[in-house]
């Protein structure tokens, strides 16, 4: 176990983080450098994301507030078979990922627009958005989209910072975070079926639903 004043310097780190963002969610680019922090995989750890995804050969994801890619990257490695289009709404998180992703990987940034993708319909066998459902303005609207893109049977993933009394202070504060049953209501209200949650990440949330 990790001694104290370790664990506190990370929640800190956290932090400091969000109080980085402006009113507009539009993140300080001088602190780009903390998205790829490696205590971030501590506490989303891309082998519990992808078991937790339970598809064994997707063959296409699309990842929605992919940042700088750090997590996409590292869930990259566990499925080297797919091809990942890593999706952000902020240019420079977009340029970022251009300027660092390896030759050859099989992740290609795109910039996109509010609730809305640049991909042909029954596009993708899974649809990922990590720590992004706190900050989308119209979740309906976002679903809508994710459901035209998906294939019948594909997946959505969502996982975000938990509204639960038992997780740290790291993260967004509490009031900008969603309760599990409000994104469950979501999909529901989307038509998306099969859904499940868990709790294994220690303070993130995690939901996957079927089109």
């Amino acid at each position: 176990m990790k001694p104290f004043f370790a664990i506190k310097g990370v929640v800190d780190q956290e932090k400091s983080f969000y109080n980085c963002l402006m009113e507009d969610k539009k993140f300080n680019p001088e602190h780009l450098d903390r998205l790829n922090d490696p205590a971030r995989l501590e506490r989303l750890d891309p082998r519990k994301i992808v078991e937790f995804a339970g598809m064994e050969n997707p063959h296409r994801i699309v990842d929605i507030g992919a940042g700088t890619a750090f997590i996409t990257s590292a869930i990259s490695e566990l499925v080297p078979d797919a091809t990942i289009d890593a999706f952000d709404i902020e240019p420079i998180m977009v340029e970022e990922m251009r300027n660092t992703l390896p030759q050859g990987s099989k992740i290609t940034p795109y910039l996109m627009e509010e609730n809305r993708l640049p991909l042909s319909e029954e596009y993708a066998d899974l649809v990922m958005m990590i720590n992004l459902y706190h900050e989308i303005k119209k979740p309906f609207l976002m679903l809508k989209e994710v459901k035209r893109i998906l294939k019948t049977g594909g997946k959505i993933l969502i996982i975000d910072w938990a509204r639960r009394p038992d997780v740290s202070e790291a993260g967004p504060p509490m009031d900008h975070r969603v309760e599990e049953g409000t994104i469950t209501s979501h999909l529901i209200g989307a038509d998306f079926f099969n859904i499940k949650s868990t709790e294994t990440f220690p303070d993130h949330l995690g939901v996957i639903a079927r089109k």
